[in-house]
């Protein structure tokens, strides 16, 4: 008989082991999902930051390019002072300019600065030529490419990348402060990026097929300067060739002394600004039901 009592007792013990395991997997389940949508929605923000960023990529290359015409103008216009003031010097003869022109070879030396000049006054002009074609919108398909890169966003991702797993949506693309055509491209960006997210396992709690839930980032960035220096192309080293980047140019004439017939870059200092998109906060509002979708 006790033997008996102690079998019955024992199995009154199988329903709290039952509720128990339910217990357990319940809090595995909610812990799971926890875990997961954490995170997914690391992953929507990351996708959204990235896609406001993208879509300004384009702008901030371009503002970049054109700082580095603008360098390169500096450099030739720097050179045509120079330039100029040698043939002044050879104009005045050196009765007034210490190392200035004397001799029968003065007509000879003033051709061969006015040659040099004319080649540096052809190369100044193609950088206006380039800056005018930036400017504008005309070299390169700029205006192309800022399309290509917004309808992109979120395509052509390769095994494994979550990036292709969001629906984007603009919010706003604007903002252009550029001039001339540039004034059409966007300077700030804020996106939506959104994704019905399935529970890890909708189907142990007998809950609806492809029960899910929704995970939305959102993100904006503008351009701004990432960078500003005072670059001396004259005193600055090249890091790869171990030499400074403007070497001073010796004089054409042969005849004269310096400083009346060479090009020294060491007084030269050419201010540079880098720009790149950025993070900001969003700015067009709280979102509303419609303004973006969900895939």
């Amino acid at each position: 008989m006790q033997l008996g009592n102690l079998e019955r007792q024992r199995g009154q013990t199988m329903p709290f082991w039952v509720i128990g395991i339910l217990i357990v997997l319940t809090l595995l389940f909610f812990v799971a999902n926890y875990g997961a949508s954490i995170i997914w929605q690391i992953r929507a923000q990351n996708a959204a930051d990235s896609a406001a960023s993208t879509s300004l990529t384009v702008q901030a290359n371009l503002w970049n390019e054109e700082n580095t015409i603008l360098y390169s103008a500096s450099l030739d216009e720097y050179r045509m002072r120079v330039i100029n003031q040698a043939i002044l010097n050879t104009i005045n003869s050196a009765t007034n300019v210490v190392g200035g022109c004397t001799g029968a070879q003065c007509d000879q030396d003033y051709a061969s600065l006015v040659a040099e000049y004319n080649a540096a006054l052809s190369g100044y002009n193609a950088d206006i030529r380039l800056l005018r074609q930036g400017n504008n919108f005309t070299e390169g398909g700029q205006q192309s490419d800022v399309k290509k890169a917004q309808a992109h966003i979120g395509s052509n991702c390769s095994a494994g990348d979550y990036m292709c797993s969001f629906s984007y949506t603009a919010l706003d693309v604007s903002n252009g402060n550029g001039q001339g055509n540039g004034k059409a491209l966007p300077t700030e960006a804020d996106y939506v990026a959104c994704k019905n997210v399935p529970y890890v396992a909708p189907l142990l709690f007998k809950l609806a097929n492809n029960a899910s839930y929704k995970v939305i980032g959102r993100g904006a960035a503008a351009i701004v300067p990432v960078q500003t220096e005072a670059f001396d192309p004259g005193t600055a080293i090249n890091p790869s060739t171990g030499a400074v980047y403007q070497a001073t140019e010796t004089q054409w004439a042969s005849g004269y002394s310096a400083p009346a017939y060479w090009v020294d870059f060491s007084g030269l200092t050419v201010n540079l600004r880098w720009y790149g998109p950025a993070t900001i906060r969003p700015y067009m509002g709280n979102l509303t039901a419609g303004s973006y979708t969900c895939s």
